[in-house]
């Protein structure tokens, strides 16, 4: 059985003497290629977030078959040597993902060369079929991944896995299950907004559309049955490096007793994940949208593109041929290497804020950075309203207390990094049972209570500012997502005392 393909399944077309890339940065807007006929072009291509995921693997590979097309001496070993500084300049260009490793297949095949053959058509050959290979064993991947999934299936994703989420929508149908599927929208760049809910939504498939906080509200209510995303890297000991704001959704589902999945390749050498350097992208990137900038002068901001989920938090780990327990993973790919940790820099330390401040609180912010030696205010973006990049930060600013801007998603990566001192979380109700905050709250509490970060509660202002994006639809009022997608309906969420009991104190 041959599913519906996205055109996100096989984002990267080889034809003849070049290769061509979908720009996924014009999407859904638009489904347009990017040829590539030299290797800057498709450095480009990968660095610029045009293509990404197995996107990247299909560029890293063409790229491969375009040098190998161009040789035509008869020593392997130039050609051996090109490679190699291939593999360094894709790897220099997205550090996070393995091309070293993926390049590790060049040595199966220059050992099995045939003498007499012309290495550079060999090698062009290899790499192209190679290819395919690949693009074979993720349809019968995303069949292994429907065959675990519940009946009926409630499926909450993140980010975009190149099309394999309609492959496994789709195998789900033909096994005669229902699916729906929630997606995050996936900030900065809105992956799950223009790509996966679209890609799904057009293969006929319902896709409804939430923020990235939302994930502890969706749980919360029962509305998910299982979670599967994609991952970048993965370790011998089951931890995955993933989009950054995965790491929280594991994390939820852990709380939540939902099932957590990850499709995942072979580990190569890769011993755990806190081994990987975890890439940091231009704030740029967080600050403008479609060329359009929203940030405050002199705004500072973060971006780290991935997060670490140790396999702790991790149901299954579907690869290319089997379905493994992470301890089964383990039993199944680990080896005595003697991995060498990348240096980490101890991370900067922070004061995590959510919720709308009252003005008379920002006094009491100045404060506590001084009383915590915190260096800045991390504000999250606060999804849809946008309450923390349009309205917070600002008045942070203009009171010349610092202010660091990050996406709703990367604030479980700054709370694992152990760089929160302290949640400052601010409230429309409180009762005695309970506290009613904006989206994103319930979130927040979870990830602080996890890291065992204090919790000060605050009252907050209750905005009469109309915010330009009421829901996930739109992003600085310009439309996101296709016709056909469902706005998930997202509330005040609650939180209940015995989550909160130990900060009782600190209510003002």
């Amino acid at each position: 059985m041959k599913p519906k393909q996205s055109p996100l399944f096989v984002p990267a077309l080889w034809e003849e003497d070049h290769f061509k890339i979908v720009d996924e940065t014009l999407l859904p807007w638009k489904v347009e290629y990017i040829t590539v006929r030299a290797i800057p072009e498709a450095l480009r291509a990968v660095k610029e977030m045009k293509t990404r995921a197995f996107g990247q693997v299909l560029t890293f590979l063409y790229a491969a078959a375009l040098v190998a097309q161009g040789y035509k001496a008869k020593d392997l070993e130039p050609l051996r040597s090109r490679l190699a500084q291939l593999a360094e300049e894709f790897t220099e260009a997205r550090p996070t993902f393995d091309f070293q490793g993926l390049a590790g297949s060049y040595t199966e095949w220059f050992r099995d060369y045939p003498p007499g053959e012309e290495p550079g058509r060999w090698f062009c050959t290899k790499a192209i079929a190679f290819a395919d290979t690949i693009v074979q064993a993720r349809n019968n991947r995303a069949r292994l991944a429907a065959g675990i999934l519940p009946d009926p299936c409630r499926l909450l994703t993140h980010c975009n896995i190149s099309g394999e989420l309609v492959a496994v929508a789709e195998w789900c149908r033909q096994m005669g299950k229902e699916i729906r599927i929630v997606a995050t929208e996936t900030r900065p760049y809105l992956q799950g907004s223009r790509l996966t809910a679209w890609e799904l939504s057009r293969a006929g498939f319902r896709v409804a559309l939430i923020p990235d906080c939302a994930i502890a509200q969706v749980m919360a209510k029962g509305e998910v049955n299982a979670v599967l995303v994609g991952a970048d890297r993965c370790a011998q000991n089951g931890d995955v490096i993933n989009k950054v704001g995965t790491y929280p959704l594991a994390l939820m589902a852990k709380e939540y007793n939902v099932p957590f999945h990850a499709l995942v390749q072979e580990p190569g050498l890769l011993a755990k994940g806190e081994d990987v350097l975890i890439e940091e992208r231009p704030v740029s990137e967080l600050f403008a949208f479609q060329s359009r900038a929203r940030a405050p002068e002199g705004l500072k901001g973060r971006y780290p593109a991935f997060d670490l989920t140790p396999s702790s938090l991790i149901t299954t780990l579907i690869g290319f041929d089997s379905a493994l327990t992470p301890e089964s993973f383990r039993q199944r790919f680990h080896q005595d290497t003697h991995a060498t940790a990348n240096s980490k820099k101890e991370g900067e330390p922070y004061l995590l804020l959510y919720g709308i401040p009252k003005r008379d609180s920002y006094a009491h912010l100045s404060h506590a950075l001084k009383a915590e030696q915190a260096s800045a205010v991390l504000v999250p973006e606060m999804r849809p309203a946008l309450w923390g990049a349009r309205v917070i930060t600002r008045e942070l600013l203009q009171r010349k207390i610092p202010a660091t801007l990050i996406s709703d998603n990367m604030m479980g990566a700054f709370f694992a990094q152990g760089q929160i001192k302290r949640l400052y979380l601010f409230y429309s109700e409180l009762s005695g049972e309970r506290l009613v905050g904006i989206c994103g709250s319930l979130l927040a509490v979870r990830l602080a209570r996890t890291h065992a970060v204090p919790i000060e509660l605050l009252s907050a202002e209750e905005s009469q500012d109309a915010p330009p994006d009421r829901d996930v639809s739109t992003f600085l009022g310009q439309r996101v997502i296709c016709d056909r997608v469902t706005i998930y309906p997202i509330e005040k969420e609650v939180i209940p005392w015995s989550l909160l009991k130990e900060s009782r104190a600190g209510s003002a």
